[in-house]
Order: C-alpha cells, then sequence, then structure tokens
C-alpha cells in the first residue's frame, strides 16, 4: 500500500501543464508579434521600416531568452535546424569578408545582425508551430495584421485618413509600410499562402472572413496599380500550377471546392471593380487614372531607371570582385559610382537625372555588388538548396492536405524570389517576416522531419548557450533601443534646425550621434548646424565624416561650398567634380558648376572663372550669384561698364526672387517645415546679395 502511495506521488500532473502552458503562451507571443509588427509606427523616426527592424530585434531576443530559459529548466533543449542554414551561414561568412573592403564596418554589422535576427525568428516560428492548428494561427496573424494594413491604404486613397499627400489617389497610400510599392508587394506575396486557411480552419466563420480578407487584399493590390508584384504574383501562381500538376494533390480540392469557387467568383469581382483595366473601377470612383498595368511592365522611366541602378552595382563588383563593397554599403557607394558609370561607354546613354538610391531595386544584383563572387557563391547554394529541401519535403510527405499546404507556402516563397528581381523586399522588415512565416512554417514538424537537422543540448552545453545567448540579446537590444532613440533625437534635432534654431539642435544631434551605433544623416545636419553659426571647421569635419557614412550628393555641394570658403579648394575642387560627373538635378548642376566657377576664382584663374561663369549664366540666366561673380569679375578686371550692367541684372533677378520668397512665407499654408526652413534661409540670402550689390552699384555711380 506505501509502494503504491509513492508510486503516485511520483506522478504529478504539473511539469506537463507546465510545459504545456509554456508552449501556449510562447505560441500566442510569436502570434502577438507577427500580428503587431506590419502595424506598428513610432511618430518621429526617419522611416517606418527603421521601428519595424528595432520592434523585430527586440521581440526576437526576448521570445529567444524564453525558449532557452524553459529549455533550461526542462534540463534538454531540441533545437530543429533546417537545411537552408547552410547556405545562410555562408551568406553570414561572405558578409564578414566584406568588412576588409568595406566604406563603413559598422554598417556591415548592422545589417549582418538583422539577418542574423530574421533566420532566428524563423527557428522560432518552426518551433512554435508543433502541428497545422498553430500554423494557421501564425497565418491567421499575418494575414489579419496585412489586411488592416490594406484597409489603411484603402482610407487613404479614399481620402478619410491621412496620407502622403493631399486630397485623394494613389499619392495618398503610405499605409504603415511607408510606400505604396511596398504594400504591393506584401499583398502579392501573402495571397497564395493564405488560401491554406480555407482548408485549414475549422469554423465556417473563420473560413468566411479569412475568404473576404484575401479577396480583399486582392482587390487592394489592384488597386495600388504596382506592376512588380502583379507579374511577381504570376510567376508565383504558375509555379503553384506546374507543382500541382507534378504533385497532383486533389483531396484538398475536392473537400474545399465551394470555398475555392466563392474565392475565384470574389476574386473576378474585386478585379473588376479595382483593376485600373477592369469596366467597373470608374462606376465605383476608384478609378485612378486610365492606364491598364499591362502597359507599365517596362515604362521609360521605371525600368531604365531601375536598369541605371543594377549597372552600378555592377561597377562596384568589377572593383570589388571577391568580397564586395560591404553588405549594407551600396547606398554608400552610390554616388561616386554613378559618376563612374556615367563616364563609361554605356553611361553615357542615360541621359537624365536619377537621385541617390538606397537600394539596387534587385536583391540579386545587390549581393553581387555588396558580397562580392563569395555572396554570389553563397547566394547560388541558397538558389540551390532552398528548392531541393522544399522538394523533398512535399515528395516525402503522403498526406495530400499537407502538400497542397507545402505548394501554397513555396508559390508565397516564389512570389517574393520573382519580385526581388526588380525591387528589394530582402530589406523591407515586413516583407522579410513574410519569407521567414512561410519558411517557418514550411520547415515545421507538423510538415514531417525531411530536410532538417536536430540537435538536442544538456548540461553544460546548453546552460553556456542560454548564457550566451542571454548576453548577446541583452547587447543586441540595448543597442536597438538606443539607435531608436537615437533616430527620435535627430529628427527632433533636424525639426529645431528647421526652426531656426541651431544651438540646441547641435546638443540634441550630438546626443543622437553620441547613442547611435552608426550615425549617417546625423553627422550631415550636424554639419549645416554648424555653418550656421559660423562655426565652420567643425561643420567641415562633419560633413566629412559623411563620405564614409552617408554619401548624398547634398553632402558634396555642402562639402565643396565650405571648404572653398576655407581656402581648401584642392579638396573642394575633388569633391566638386564628382558631383558634377554624376549629373545632378538641374538646381543641384547650377550650384555646383558655380562652386566649381568660384574655385578657380580662389585659385586666381581668373579667366577659366570668367568662362565657367558666362556659360553657366547662359544656361541658367536667372541665377543671380553668378551675374553677381560676373560683375565682381568685370570690376576687378576694371570694366566698370560690364560690371554695372551684371550687377544691375543681378538686382533685378534678386528683387524678384525676394518678392516672391517674401510672399510665400507670409502665406505659409501647405508648407513643411523644412520648406519653410529653406525660404527663410533663402530670404536671408537673398537680401544679404541686394545689400551687397546696391553697395556695389553706389560705388559704381560716385566715382
Amino acid at each position: 500500500m506505501a509502494t503504491s502511495r509513492k508510486t503516485a506521488k511520483r506522478k504529478p500532473e504539473t511539469p506537463k501543464l507546465s510545459a504545456f502552458r509554456f508552449d501556449r503562451l510562447f505560441l500566442y507571443a510569436l502570434a502577438f508579434v507577427i500580428f503587431a509588427l506590419p502595424l506598428f509606427i513610432w511618430p518621429g523616426i526617419s522611416e517606418y521600416g527603421y521601428g519595424k527592424t528595432i520592434v523585430a530585434t527586440v521581440a526576437v531576443s526576448i521570445l529567444s531568452a524564453a525558449w532557452g530559459i524553459d529549455a533550461w529548466r526542462r534540463g534538454a533543449w531540441e533545437i530543429r535546424i533546417p537545411w537552408i542554414a547552410a547556405p545562410v551561414g555562408a551568406l553570414v561568412a561572405a558578409s564578414l569578408f566584406s568588412l576588409l573592403t568595406a566604406t563603413n564596418g559598422r554598417v556591415v554589422i548592422q545589417s549582418l545582425v538583422l539577418v542574423l535576427v530574421f533566420f532566428q525568428l524563423l527557428v522560432l516560428i518552426q518551433h512554435a508551430a508543433r502541428d497545422k492548428r498553430d500554423a494557421a494561427l501564425l497565418l491567421s496573424s499575418f494575414l489579419a495584421s496585412v489586411s488592416l494594413v490594406s484597409l489603411y491604404a484603402l482610407l487613404q486613397y479614399l481620402g478619410v485618413m491621412e496620407g502622403a499627400a493631399e486630397g485623394v489617389g494613389l499619392q495618398q497610400i503610405i499605409a504603415t509600410l511607408g510606400n505604396k510599392e511596398y504594400l504591393g508587394g506584401l499583398l502579392s506575396y501573402l495571397i497564395l499562402p493564405s488560401i491554406i486557411l480555407l482548408f485549414r480552419l475549422r469554423s465556417r466563420v473563420l473560413r468566411g472572413v479569412a475568404l473576404v480578407l484575401i479577396a480583399f487584399n486582392f482587390g487592394t493590390l489592384m488597386l495600388v496599380q504596382q506592376t512588380g508584384p502583379i507579374a511577381a504574383i504570376i510567376v508565383g501562381a504558375a509555379a503553384l500550377l506546374v507543382l500541382w500538376i507534378v504533385f497532383r494533390p486533389i483531396e484538398p480540392l475536392r473537400a474545399a471546392r465551394r470555398w475555392l469557387v466563392a474565392l475565384v467568383v470574389l476574386l473576378a469581382f474585386m478585379f473588376l471593380v479595382e483593376a485600373p483595366s477592369g469596366p467597373l473601377n470608374s462606376v465605383v470612383g476608384l478609378s485612378a487614372d486610365g492606364t491598364s498595368w499591362i502597359g507599365r511592365v517596362w515604362e521609360a522611366n521605371s525600368g531604365r531607371t531601375r536598369s541605371w541602378d543594377w549597372w552600378i552595382g555592377l561597377e562596384m563588383l568589377k572593383d570589388h570582385p571577391v568580397t564586395g563593397v560591404g553588405l549594407g554599403n551600396y547606398k554608400i557607394n552610390f554616388v561616386p559610382y554613378k559618376a563612374e558609370f556615367l563616364a563609361s561607354p554605356r553611361g553615357a546613354a542615360y541621359d537624365w537625372y536619377i537621385p541617390r538610391a538606397a537600394q539596387a531595386h534587385n536583391d540579386y544584383v545587390q549581393v553581387a555588388a555588396e558580397l562580392g563572387a563569395l555572396g554570389i557563391l553563397a547566394l547560388g547554394f541558397l538558389i540551390v538548396v532552398f528548392p531541393v529541401a522544399l522538394w523533398l519535403r512535399v515528395r516525402r510527405n503522403p498526406d495530400e492536405g499537407d502538400r497542397m499546404d507545402l505548394l501554397l507556402y513555396s508559390a508565397g516563397l516564389v512570389t517574393l524570389l520573382a519580385h526581388a528581381f526588380v525591387s528589394f523586399p530582402a530589406h523591407l522588415p515586413t516583407s522579410v517576416l513574410a519569407g521567414v512565416l512561410f519558411c517557418g512554417l514550411a520547415w515545421s514538424p507538423g510538415y514531417g522531419t525531411t530536410a532538417t537537422w536536430t540537435v538536442t543540448l544538456r548540461g553544460w552545453t546548453l546552460r553556456s548557450l542560454v548564457l550566451v545567448g542571454l548576453a548577446l540579446g541583452l547587447g543586441v537590444s540595448v543597442i536597438a533601443v538606443r539607435d531608436l532613440r537615437a533616430n527620435v533625437l535627430m529628427g527632433r534635432g533636424i525639426a529645431q534646425l528647421q526652426a531656426g534654431s541651431p544651438q540646441q539642435a547641435i546638443v540634441t544631434l550630438e546626443q543622437s550621434a553620441r547613442l547611435d551605433f552608426s550615425p549617417q544623416q546625423t553627422y550631415f545636419y550636424l554639419g549645416a548646424a554648424n555653418a550656421q553659426i559660423g562655426n565652420r571647421a567643425e561643420a567641415l569635419a562633419n560633413f566629412d565624416r559623411c563620405f564614409t557614412r552617408f554619401i548624398d550628393e547634398a553632402v558634396y555641394l555642402a562639402y565643396a561650398e565650405l571648404a572653398t570658403r576655407e581656402g581648401k579648394t584642392s579638396e573642394a575642387r575633388e569633391r566638386i567634380e564628382v558631383l558634377i560627373a554624376s549629373k545632378p538635378g538641374d538646381d543641384m548642376m547650377v550650384k555646383a558648376r558655380f562652386i566649381d566657377a568660384t574655385i578657380s576664382i580662389q585659385e586666381k584663374d581668373y579667366a577659366t572663372a570668367t568662362e565657367k561663369i558666362e556659360r553657366l549664366i547662359g544656361d541658367a540666366p536667372k541665377f543671380e550669384p553668378a551675374w553677381i561673380t560676373l560683375g565682381n569679375l568685370h570690376l576687378a578686371r576694371g570694366n566698370r561698364a560690364e560690371a554695372r550692367a551684371a550687377y544691375e541684372r543681378a538686382l533685378q533677378l534678386t528683387d524678384a526672387a525676394l518678392t516672391t520668397a517674401e510672399r510665400k512665407i507670409a502665406s505659409p499654408a501647405g508648407l513643411t517645415a523644412a520648406e519653410y526652413a529653406a525660404l527663410r534661409g533663402q530670404v536671408t540670402t537673398l537680401r544679404s546679395e541686394r545689400d551687397f550689390v546696391q553697395e556695389r552699384l553706389k560705388t559704381l555711380g560716385a566715382s
């Protein structure tokens, strides 16, 4: 009897209940993160995606810590590693090698951490989704979140909610992603995998909701009129058809045939209502313009601009064929390589202005440019392992329902990979989340163990890994939160600068730079603030820092102008020649040519300076600083009549520009803070120029 009591005491239910509770809480926490990330925006930060990456970094650190602590408590940690971990590891190695030739090593580290964070999220999803019901929960969370983003975009389109611009229409759409192009891409990736919910959800009500949301998202995809995502989903659908013919999972289609028929009908209706070429589009008031998306496949500016970015990436690869220019360093190297490309025979055909690009608009080209041959090999490894592993998981799974799910996940991933040829989903946190979610669910144990390695840790190995993981997670999270704080402070400093408080802006921006792991634009605005208060040496130093952190056309112009004033003509000429060779916009080109002429004056080459100024006036006859300088050159040579004529023309232009600027300042409605600040600075400059010219004319008249 005593033995029986002891035996009964050895079988408590608490550990199983505790384990169950952790698994379910972990799943729900992960579902919340997946739901919250696409919706997250933070007022005051520079870019919507930036805030999402910070949230993802902290959330993954917390979830990983919870998983590790639970494994410590249980005494064993079973980790299933998908085969794609091998090519991801190769990409990590290539990224580390790219440090050897990177312009900015901190950008490499920052970018690499994000790669690891999202791969870690993939592993978390893979382990949290223990069966198909768990997978359906996570997929439903993502569908619900993206549908709310889609609804927000529609309300902006209709003018119900504030958008990116005034009025109604496509220009309004920004949603919570920062760009209608990003929204179009995300919707295209999600639509095909969402169909899984019509097979897996048990409740008819929930199936009905999923049906409506899929159709609604498809309608929004048509509405935003993005050719790339539409072409990508066509590729994904074609891949799905081919895979279905190969594996023929018929039973799931038969079981859900009514839902699928309803989906086809709804998708056709949404196409008729919301597609630009749909006959019902204008009837319901959703017509943005009369252009069919079919005619936008390779429209002149969009397609040619992308090819420009690709050729520039190729120039980077030519210069650094083995290790590339450094992970995340494409945007830092763009302007100088743009100038180099335009000087080549191929670049001569690109005779229109294209601004600095942060991404190559082709993730494969960008990998080649940033990681060189090592990155290309790693990417090729991934492109081979990825489909082979998925193929094996489908082939070795005898369940037709599982096969159908895996084919739909694969179709979503094919859509994303196809879109990456003309866009940069790998650089957008919500798009990466979509790919990570589909991969994690496709590799979850509910669909088998094929194409995975299993590692079980115990004892000191387990504890050491948990402790190291906790330390790394805490460190990365602290840096991420500091970066978010730095970004908010940068925005505040910019606002202070635009409000006419440069001293206050300097204090704020310096605090931002101290907090930021890899400050970039901050130094440009610090330079501008120091220049405003006359601290030229510090301003020049800050502008100089930008050339390894934030290389923008405005940086070249600001540095060259200030260096010229400081008598550093060789440094100024080096920068201004690159800027002119990069063919900036018309206004900036005029200013760049003017600085180029000013450098010649500083070097006492007055004949060349006069020639440059006269050519500039011929191309930009309303640019008053050129007339003032021409007057100065004539006066220095004793040509008083020519000087007077130049000054009189300068005074006319200055007065006209001053009147226009003052009228705009008097009625500032509709002006942004940046536009208002620029006008205020313009008024100050024009008044100074007018006073100078009037004084010169007075002198000429008195003599």
